[in-house]
C-alpha cells in the first residue's frame, strides 16, 4: 500500500498493514530488503580525489557516492568545502562511476543548486531540528537522507522527518549515526537498538552510519556488520584515499583498501548489485520504448499509415544481431529479445487503438 501521506509518528507501533516505504535514488532502492551502501569522503577536496574514490567504491560494490560540498565546521578556519565546484565534481564522478550521488545541505540557499547536481540531499545531525531547512529540502523534489541528531530522542528524530513528509515528499531515508555520550573513545555512540525500534514505529527505511565510532576499520566494520544483522536498510561509510592527510574529518574515514575489505566481509558482491541495477534500468528502458511505440501507432492511425512494417522489423532485428556481435555475445540471443519486444509493442499498439488494425 502507499505510504506517501502516512505519518511516521502517530503511535508507538506501526500498523501491521503499513509496509516499509521503498525510496528510489536513481536505480538504487532503500527499504526493499537490499542493503545499499553509500560511500565517499567527508569533503570533496579535488577532482582527482573524488574520481579515485568513486571508481574504487563502485568496483567494491558501493551503491551511491557521497561527498561533502558545502561544509559547516566548528571553526571558521577549517576546510569548508569547495561549494559549487564540489557539486560539479561530484556530478562528474557520479556520472563516470555510474553511481547516484548524495551531498549534505546546510542552508536553504544551497538546496536548489545542490538539487540540480545530485540525486539525493542529506541533512546532517546538527541540522536535524533546523525546521525551516527541513521544510525547504522537502520541497526540492529529491530524496532526503536525514541523520539523527547527537542528542535527539527517536521521537524527535521521527518528528523531524514529518517536516519533510509534510511537503508531500515521501522519499525519506533515516540514518542512525550515534548519540552524544561522555565516553572520549567515540565522538558519539551508535545506537544499534534504534534500528528495530524505528522500524517498529515508522514506515521509513533506516540505515546506519558508524563514522562517529572513530578509530578506523577495526571499529567501523563490526558496527556495520551489527547494523546489517539487526535489519538495517543500508549503510553509510566515509571513505578517503588517504584519511591521514584529509582536509576534513576526525579519524572517521577509512581508506579504499579497508572499504573493499569491509564490503567483502558484508558479503556484498559488486557484480550482483550491478546486475540488479541493470535489470531495473532495463525495465525502465523497455517501458519507455513501449510508450513511444504506442505514440507512433496513434500518429500512423491518424495519417492512415499501416501499423506493421515487416521490413522495418527485420531491419531492427538485424541491427540487434550486429550490436550483439560488437559486444561479444550471441547474436541470436539479441534477435530473440528484439522479437519479444516487437511482439509486445504490437500488442500495446493494438490495445491503445481499441483493437483497430
Amino acid at each position: 500500500m502507499s505510504n506517501a501521506n502516512e505519518p511516521v509518528l502517530k503511535s508507538h507501533r506501526r500498523p501491521e498493514d503499513v509496509s516499509t516505504t521503498v525510496v528510489e535514488v536513481g536505480n538504487v532502492r532503500f527499504g526493499d530488503g537490499s542493503y545499499p551502501v553509500i560511500a565517499g569522503p567527508v569533503a570533496i577536496e579535488s577532482e582527482e580525489q573524488i574520481l579515485t574514490v568513486a571508481a574504487s567504491a563502485a568496483e567494491s560494490g558501493a551503491s551511491l557516492l557521497r561527498g561533502g560540498t558545502f561544509r559547516a565546521e566548528n571553526s571558521p578556519y577549517a576546510f569548508r568545502g569547495l561549494g559549487e565546484e564540489g557539486l560539479w565534481l561530484l556530478e562528474k564522478a557520479g556520472h563516470e562511476s555510474g553511481l547516484p550521488t548524495v551531498t549534505e545541505v546546510n542552508e536553504p540557499g544551497h538546496i536548489a543548486e545542490a538539487a540540480d547536481h545530485v540525486d539525493m540531499l542529506e541533512i546532517g545531525p546538527d541540522n536535524m531540528q533546523n525546521f525551516s531547512l527541513l521544510t525547504d529540502v522537502g520541497k526540492a523534489g529529491r530524496p532526503v537522507l536525514l541523520h539523527r541528531g547527537p542528542s535527539a530522542t527517536i521521537d524527535e528524530w521521527l518528528m523531524a522527518a514529518e517536516y519533510i513528509l509534510a511537503e508531500s515528499n515521501s522519499d525519506v531515508v533515516l540514518c542512525e549515526r550515534g548519540s552524544r555520550t561522555f565516553d572520549p573513545r567515540t565522538t558519539d555512540t551508535m545506537d544499534i537498538s534504534a534500528v528495530p525500534v524505528v522500524q517498529r514505529m515508522s514506515h521509513l527505511p533506516v540505515i546506519i552510519d558508524p563514522a562517529p565510532a572513530r578509530g578506523g576499520e577495526d571499529l567501523i566494520a563490526p558496527l556495520a556488520l551489527a547494523g546489517r544483522s539487526v535489519g538495517a536498510d543500508g549503510l553509510n561509510v566515509l571513505v578517503h584515499p588517504d584519511p591521514s592527510s584529509s582536509l576534513a574529518g576526525n579519524g572517521s574515514q577509512i581508506d579504499l583498501v579497508a572499504f573493499a575489505t569491509l564490503m567483502d566481509r558484508l558479503g556484498i558482491p559488486s557484480l550482483r548489485d550491478e546486475i540488479d541495477r541493470i535489470d531495473r534500468e532495463l525495465i525502465k528502458l523497455v517501458g519507455r520504448r513501449l510508450r513511444s511505440s504506442v505514440e507512433i501507432a496513434k500518429i500512423k492511425a491518424v495519417k492512415g499509415i499501416p501499423m506493421r512494417s515487416p521490413d522495418r522489423e527485420e531491419e531492427l532485428i538485424d541491427e540487434a544481431r550486429d550490436d550483439a556481435r560488437r559486444l561479444g555475445f550471441d547474436p541470436e540471443y539479441a534477435a530473440d529479445l528484439m522479437r519479444v519486444v516487437l511482439e509486445h509493442s504490437r500488442r500495446a499498439q493494438h490495445a491503445a487503438l481499441g483493437g483497430a488494425e
